[in-house]
């Protein structure tokens, strides 16, 4: 029976569970995002050494001299073109086992020194197969100082670059540290991002078995893991962990084509006031950039049209649901509650950022290609903006959800508590009842009269009597808080619910009762003594508690008069 009046400190206890359940995710993906980077950072002190400066280049037919690679613009390129690049290695380097990292997108590649082949990458998959973007990572044969490097590009795809990253040359043992400290901002950013959707969508799908109000967090965890794939893959941090370029550069498209489609989900679950036709604005949109990822996933594995092919069209879905969310999202900032004031701004945060990246890689790849400025994407920052955003919404909410239930909960004390004893009132026992009738358990009711009370209160006036009441009450919830609920029904009249499987403690309870009424009796000077009645559905199931509460009351009265019989003797 005590599970019956509990059910709003559990709601509680639930919220304040979900509350620190989410702050225990934020610190430790936190925690652990810092962790990871300050492992992965480089403690050395070796130089790089950056080829920026002096590269004769040829392009099909064109030829370019003294050409600096961070100002040049590659001129349109098809697949099928070839792209020669030829300088000297530094007369000095740090170590004598170097190594040359170079950054290319989509293109096959050939390394030559005094015109022997060192490394060779993507030839075998130009015709037939689909060519990654990503660092290379060459070995630099013994004594090559001074000597010529020619490096050989072949697009795989139509525009597959339009400028060329200057290479650089480190001592071999520091390739990795190198890379790690120059990307220690993205590799933050990446893994956060990532961790964070991973550890989300698990607890909250798990959630899901318990609580069907984790869905949006489910949602959130699923786009955090697509963009932090996204991230990790587009900013080369994968290659970290796996050497497949083909794979990185595929899973990279992938994330990015499938991102849109739980953003938009989370926009229709979160807008759940809205007219249907803005739900259906985003479904179809939905619905559309699932039509779309699923064709162009199977163009780009048949070899038909490679992903890169297709990013155009992404663009266009991805500027057409920015639009559509910002025209099913509008609404009146007054009328939003606090918690969605902070998602909206998260929304609204993370499409800016989205169309302004989209931007940015245009300008970046046909207009200034050589402005490094443009060449790093700020998507991943806006998505760790719109998670931390995200993180803010779903406590605001968790602790609208606490301020309500705390309101709830100090109604139900008012609406359920006799004020004079802290005991539950009759509007208590009656919903109780009808529990009781729910639930299909066999109970005891006892019902019970404070004898003396009217007397008390006509010679020594109500303060007196509500003296007697309050001790009394005391007595009760001494014996019968641990096995039952404790209820004054009103004036003189109290009644106690058991759950059956307290049967065998209902005597000794009673006789504690009694004892205690003696020496309470003793000490203030009051007579306090009850009668009692007991009767349980047990006796006849046909019975619903109202009669079992009408024949407990009806024995209560017979140990009454049998009470007043002998005080009279």
């Amino acid at each position: 029976m005590n599970s019956v009046f509990t059910k709003f400190k559990g709601s509680k206890v639930a919220t304040i569970s979900k509350v620190v359940v989410a702050i225990l995710i934020f610190v430790t993906v936190i925690l652990g995002g810092v962790g990871f980077i300050m492992s992965v950072r480089s403690e050395s002190t070796a130089s790089v050494q950056k080829l920026d400066e002096g590269w004769d280049i040829v392009i099909n037919d064109s030829i370019y001299e003294d050409v600096n690679l961070s100002t040049f613009r590659v001129p349109d390129m098809k697949k099928g073109d070839t792209l020669i690049l030829k300088n000297s290695l530094p007369d000095q380097m740090d170590s004598n086992i170097s190594c040359m990292m170079f950054l290319i997108y989509l293109s096959a590649l050939d390394i030559k020194v005094d015109g022997s082949l060192i490394y060779s990458y993507g030839e075998d998959k130009l015709e037939s197969g689909f060519v990654g973007s990503g660092y290379h990572f060459i070995q630099l044969p013994y004594g090559c100082e001074g000597k010529e490097v020619t490096i050989i590009v072949k697009p795989a795809e139509n525009n597959a670059f339009t400028n060329i990253p200057a290479p650089t040359v480190v001592p071999t043992q520091y390739a990795p540290q190198s890379f790690t400290d120059r990307n220690v901002g993205n590799i933050f950013i990446c893994v956060f991002l990532f961790m964070l959707g991973v550890v989300v969508t698990l607890i909250s799908t798990l959630a899901l078995f318990y609580n069907n109000n984790s869905n949006n967090l489910t949602i959130i965890g699923v786009l955090s893991i697509l963009i932090g794939g996204w991230s990790l893959c587009n900013t080369k941090v994968l290659q970290m962990f796996s050497i497949d370029l083909e794979f990185n550069t595929s899973l990279e498209y992938i994330c990015l084509f499938v991102a849109p489609i739980p953003l938009l989900a989370l926009l229709v679950m979160v807008r759940r006031d809205q007219v249907s036709w803005k739900k259906k604005l985003l479904v179809a949109c939905m619905f559309l950039i699932l039509v779309f990822d699923v064709v162009s996933t199977i163009l780009h594995f048949t070899n038909i049209a490679h992903y890169p092919s297709t990013l155009a069209t992404f663009h266009f879905l991805a500027f057409a649901s920015i639009a559509v969310a910002a025209i099913a999202g509008w609404k009146k900032f007054s009328e939003m509650e606090r918690a969605e004031k902070v998602l909206n701004i998260g929304i609204l945060t993370l499409c800016a950022f989205a169309g302004i990246d989209i931007v940015r890689f245009n300008l970046s790849k046909y207009i200034w290609p050589e402005n490094e400025s443009f060449a790093n994407s700020i998507l991943p920052f806006g998505m760790f903006v719109f998670i931390i955003i995200l993180i803010a919404s779903y406590l605001a909410s968790l602790l609208d959800m606490i301020k309500e239930s705390a309101e709830t909960e100090a109604l139900a004390v008012m609406a359920y508590t006799d004020p004079l004893t802290g005991l539950y009132n009759r509007a208590k026992a009656e919903e109780t009842f009808t529990q009781l009738v729910k639930d299909e358990k066999d109970y005891f009711l006892i019902n019970m009269d404070l004898n003396g009370l009217k007397r008390m209160n006509d010679r020594f006036g109500h303060e007196k009597g509500d003296l007697l009441i309050t001790s009394f009450a005391g007595i009760l919830k001494e014996c019968f808080s641990e096995i039952g609920t404790v209820v004054r029904m009103g004036g003189d009249e109290f009644l106690v619910v058991i759950d059956s499987e307290h049967e065998e403690d209902i005597k000794p309870a009673l006789t504690k009762m009694i004892k205690l009424e003696a020496a309470k009796t003793k000490e203030t000077g009051m007579r306090i003594e009850t009668s009692f009645g007991i009767s349980s559905n047990i006796e006849d199931r046909s019975r619903n508690p109202e009669q079992v509460y009408s024949i407990a009351d009806s024995r209560m009265y017979a140990m009454k008069q049998k009470s007043k019989t002998k005080r009279q003797d």
